[in-house]
């Protein structure tokens, strides 16, 4: 265990040592393994080959875009095909960065790199994409709104279609399963961002090629769009099941549970806490705490979480150095989470976010405040009035339903497995 995590099992007395003996104790049944292909694995096949033979090429592609045999897609293209051109989203392309990144050269192929997340721009100009003719796109996404790759390739996919330009999307499941749709529906007024790019929930259920779909339709984008798709996916199935190692799509996620986690604690950094970032991530999305808490009071928030008795979380009461981001080179005091379960039995993501906040609310008055970007999270301002309202998860959650019965009736028509 690294030395910045210093938990305070000494000061666990009764019901918390009683919670780690649960976690010690808890068997977990054997997880079926459902093997499949990715759009990526496909591309040799007959249909996919004959869009891509004679044509000039370039690849919207991060770390993650590899195949089942850890190849990837700029050595795969490379090998078959004209590869002229590399475009790539926030994080880079084969390392993991957190900055601005400039355009460049790869390295191991030689050919220029184009950044789509650079401070003055996060779109291809028109002169990036004169020499190519198909754009093959492969990103890894994990599910939720807030995630910036959707909104980069929905921006290229607007300027692909004004140029004329074929796009290939390579699809991938949806890392925390299709079936589950929470959150708010972004409020109209607020799309186009960045990080809150079209009217979906926060947690949308579809993979990027249905969203692709979903969003060029609504947008009224006409444009010639390609969806490789997953063979034998099915939506219930998470990605512990997926038969293959989780790849990192972005540095604070280098464990597939704390994708899941990132689902709603994401959500958390909205207030003024850390939520574990650090220089090599293991506690990203696994813990939260702030300087301003203290040791007694990460007790006690700890007991009073495990009394919502929300299905799949345990909360332990956490201490650590912060190494990266907001309270960098403090101390924090919170909690840290623990999954218990089958991801399929664990609480919805929209009510952890919201029983768990009311409670830090509540306990914090005063010492937490909102950041500036918390509407963009949550998808509208009704979260911030009913928590001042003081309102209760039933009463607020009937709220959402009607929304994302809206929605779900919406993405019917683009779901494709």
């Amino acid at each position: 265990m690294p030395p910045s995590w210093q938990h305070l099992d000494d000061s666990i007395e009764g019901q918390e040592k009683v919670i780690l003996g649960l976690i010690l104790d808890l068997i977990v049944g054997t997880t079926a393994v459902f093997a499949f292909d990715y759009g990526i694995d496909r591309i040799d096949e007959p249909g996919v080959r004959f869009e891509l033979e004679g044509k000039s090429l370039a690849v919207l592609a991060h770390a993650a875009s590899v195949d089942r045999e850890g190849r990837h897609l700029i050595d795969l293209l490379r090998s078959r095909h004209r590869l002229v051109k590399i475009f790539t989203p926030e994080h880079g392309l084969r390392s993991m960065d957190d900055g601005f990144i400039d355009d460049g050269v790869d390295p191991e192929s030689g050919l220029p790199v184009i950044s789509l997340y650079k401070k003055n721009g996060r779109l291809p100009r028109p002169e990036d994409l004169f020499d190519v003719d198909v754009i093959v796109m492969d990103l890894q996404d994990v599910g939720m709104r807030y995630y910036t790759y959707f909104s980069t390739l929905a921006g290229f996919m607007k300027v692909a279609a004004i140029l004329g330009k074929k796009v290939i999307l390579l699809d991938r499941p949806n890392p925390i399963g299709g079936d589950r749709v929470e959150g708010s529906v972004l409020d109209a007024s607020l799309a186009g961002n960045f990080i809150a790019y079209h009217q979906v929930p926060t947690r949308h259920g579809m993979t990027l090629g249905e969203l692709s779909l979903l969003f060029l339709t609504e947008s009224r984008v006409s444009l010639p769009l390609q969806v490789v798709g997953v063979t034998g996916w099915r939506r219930q199935i998470f990605n512990a099941e997926f038969g293959r190692e989780w790849r990192a799509s972005s540095p604070a996620l280098p464990a597939i549970e704390q994708v899941e986690l990132y689902a709603w604690v994401g959500a958390l950094e909205q207030f003024n806490l850390s939520v574990g970032r650090g220089v090599t991530n293991e506690a990203a999305f696994r813990v939260f705490g702030a300087p301003w808490i203290t040791e007694e009071e990460s007790l006690l928030l700890a007991r009073e979480l495990n009394e919502l008795r929300l299905p799949g979380l345990v909360f332990l009461p956490h201490r650590q150095r912060v190494t990266r981001a907001i309270y960098e080179g403090q101390d924090i005091r919170g909690v840290r989470i623990e999954l218990v379960g089958p991801p399929e039995e664990r609480v919805r993501s929209d009510e952890a976010v919201y029983r768990v906040s009311s409670i830090l609310l509540q306990r914090f008055a005063g010492r937490i405040t909102f950041g500036k970007f918390a509407d963009l999270y949550f998808g509208n301002s009704s979260w911030k009035s009913a928590w001042a309202k003081g309102q209760g998860w039933e009463e607020f959650s009937a709220s959402l339903e009607s929304d994302l019965m809206e929605f779900r009736l919406r993405r019917a028509p683009f779901l494709l497995y």
